[in-house]
């Protein structure tokens, strides 16, 4: 997949901010770009966390100044965490509920390069448009993996509600 056309493409149908682009285009932290977007941290929101299948699934909001800005859903395998020998506290870290991932990797100094599997649209529900405090139906959606070590660490799907933010 070449991002930058996947987007273009995404674009001509539903036009996208420059800072929507750079979100779902980038291989390196959102959370870092939320905080340099909105000048303050980045804090995680839990709504839900279980274990489903010996995978860990966490579904949360990230919010900047208790705006919800990205719904996230990430699925981590524990036999990939086991069988690359993790210490415990990366592991405790991975399955917490309360980090942002790009913190964690940063926190452990990990090596890690993130793979972008779909970059398209999210139609939302009531319940997501709940959670995201946003009135748009369709909002800008990407999946990717976290690789570490050439095996899949975990993966993440977004959904990015920052253009009511931004118009602020």
């Amino acid at each position: 997949m070449i991002i930058y056309k996947e987007i273009s493409k995404l674009n001509k149908k539903f036009p996208l901010l420059n800072e929507e682009k750079i979100l779902l285009g980038t291989d390196g932290s959102v959370t870092n770009i939320l905080e340099i977007l909105f000048e303050d941290v980045c804090k995680v929101e839990t709504i839900n966390q279980k274990i489903v299948n010996n995978t860990n699934y966490r579904e949360v909001i990230l919010k900047v100044n208790e705006t919800p800005l990205v719904y996230a859903i990430s699925k981590t395998p524990f036999k990939n965490i086991e069988e690359e020998n993790l210490r415990e506290e990366i592991k405790k870290d991975l399955l917490s509920a309360d980090i942002p991932i790009g913190k964690i990797i940063r926190k452990h100094n990990l090596e890690t390069r993130r793979e972008i599997k779909y970059i398209g649209i999210a139609e939302l529900d009531d319940r997501l448009k709940s959670l995201l405090k946003t009135k748009h139906n369709k909002l800008p959606k990407r999946t990717y993996n976290i690789i570490y070590k050439n095996k899949i660490l975990m993966e993440i799907t977004e959904i990015f509600a920052i253009r009511d933010k931004l118009a602020d």
